[in-house]
């Protein structure tokens, strides 16, 4: 695997909580930009850069808006703080 393709394939595996079949398409075209970028070596085509820019950006918004997971205290001063309602 390419660098772009194991960057893009390693961001998706973070944030698969964040993502789900209404993606597919942005996924997919992510992936495709991502092997077209290795392809490309060294000097790819500024097009090809923009878009595969602008759809990083596009899977990064998605990413962002989704609601974060939210954690479970630990045991002990958190988990006593949390259950009565203190910071």
């Amino acid at each position: 695997m390419d660098a772009h393709l194991a960057a893009v394939e390693a961001s998706i595996t973070a944030a698969a909580d964040a993502l789900n079949g209404r993606h597919a398409a942005l996924l997919q075209l992510v992936r495709t930009l991502a092997r077209q970028m290795d392809a490309a070596g060294a000097d790819p085509s500024t097009r090809l850069s923009a878009a595969y820019l602008s759809a990083l950006k596009d899977l990064g918004r998605v990413i962002a808006a989704s609601p974060a997971k939210a954690t479970q205290p630990r045991n002990g001063l958190a988990a006593a703080r949390a259950i009565h309602g203190r910071r």
